[in-house]
């Protein structure tokens, strides 16, 4: 699935072995937008989708035949502006940024990932790295200029 899609309801991570019962889907209370084209990954936070305050963009690679997308971070954007270059080192290590698939072979982290469930031309689910289901639905607006400044820097 190609596009832009905006989060709807989450599960977060399935609960501990002390609780029971299956998880319980809430409503997300930010704008939260994942974009996918030809080889590039972005997501991000904002208000709405002309005020983007935090998005990430790099690229992905998908295992067709487990349904898995590993996403690369390469780039940091705050209110559109490519910020990357400030993010601090701890950060930076911490979310992987500049990484690649290969990168994470043997270490102690692995590269966020998440499985595609189903997906159609209007909506997409999908069960994150930690667990947590999420429920997109697609956008007709390109939000990339307000995530990403300009739809040619992608």
């Amino acid at each position: 699935m190609q596009g832009i899609v905006k989060l709807l309801l989450a599960t977060g991570p399935p609960p501990s072995s002390s609780k029971s019962g299956p998880p319980t889907f809430k409503l997300v209370p930010v704008f939260a937008f994942a974009m996918i084209d030809e080889d590039k990954f972005g997501n991000g936070i904002g208000w709405d989708a002309n005020g983007i305050l935090l998005s990430l963009l790099g690229k992905y690679s998908f295992d067709e035949r487990r349904r898995q997308m590993g996403i690369g971070i390469d780039d940091v954007f705050l209110f559109s502006s490519n910020v990357t270059k400030f993010v601090p080192r701890f950060m930076a290590d911490g979310m992987g940024l500049g990484k690649r698939p290969e990168d994470f072979i043997g270490g102690s982290t692995k590269m966020p990932e998440f499985t595609m469930i189903g997906a159609s031309e209007k909506a997409m689910v999908a069960r994150g790295g930690s667990g947590g289901i999420a429920i997109w639905t697609r956008l007709e607006k390109d939000i990339r200029p307000a995530a990403y400044r300009k739809k040619d820097s992608m």
